[in-house]
């Protein structure tokens, strides 16, 4: 609002000089002998007094501006500390997820995994006995023991009924599984986990099924015991 109060001004005292040399110009041209605007000290003081406004409102504007700048310079102040605070925030709570990493020696809870994987395979069985077909796999297992090297899963007679790609949904659903239990124990744990897979081992009673390539967790071979 200063800003164009200045610049308003600064129009009037040059309309003020352009009128001045027009009026003395059409002054002198008609012979008058009327006092030219220049010689008048009324004019001069309009003009001067035009000048001390103009003055003091630049003033107010140069203060506005001070505080409009220092202001700016407060809130970038403030984002950049908020930044470094969270900054270092991040980096106080990695430290202390590594110090946990490292009381733990960064190794799983096999009890409680195995607690959580035993929980999650009664629900799917349960689910299977009500229908649902998504859930079907878990009728052919009765157990799955999970350790840091290997899973043991114990499988019931039915599943040697089905094939060999059918044994591998199964295997695939029983990665799920063994990922979802150990989840729920490891707050590290990432997708990737899943991805890598674990080696699974499949028996019935002592007599081995088939197992995990070592090659690749999500490949399997399978006896001829246990083909159908």
């Amino acid at each position: 609002m200063i800003t164009f109060i200045i610049v308003v001004l600064d129009f009037c005292v040059t309309g003020s000089i352009i009128y001045m040399l027009y009026h003395d110009y059409r002054l002198k041209k008609s012979g008058s002998t009327e006092k030219p605007l220049k010689k008048k000290w009324q004019y001069w003081l309009s003009i001067f007094a035009l000048f001390c406004v103009i003055g003091v409102a630049a003033s107010f504007d140069n203060t506005d501006t001070t505080a409009q700048n220092e202001n700016s310079s407060d809130t970038a102040q403030s984002k950049r500390k908020k930044k470094r605070q969270k900054v270092a925030d991040k980096k106080a709570a990695q430290t202390v997820n590594d110090d946990d990493s490292e009381d733990g020696n960064g190794e799983i809870d096999s009890k409680e995994a195995n607690t959580n994987i035993a929980m999650l395979l009664r629900d799917d069985q349960k689910d299977a006995t009500k229908g649902k077909e998504k859930y079907a796999y878990a009728l052919y297992l009765k157990n799955i023991k999970y350790n840091k090297d290997s899973v043991e899963v114990q499988v019931t007679n039915d599943f040697f009924n089905l094939t060999n790609d059918e044994k591998d949904i199964v295997a695939e659903r029983v990665q799920g599984v063994v990922g979802a239990g150990i989840s729920m124990t490891d707050s590290n744990y990432e997708p990737k986990d899943d991805q890598e897979g674990y080696y699974l081992s499949f028996y019935y009673s002592k007599i081995a099924v088939g197992h995990s390539k070592m090659s690749d967790s999500h490949e399997y071979k399978w006896y001829k015991s246990a083909n159908k």
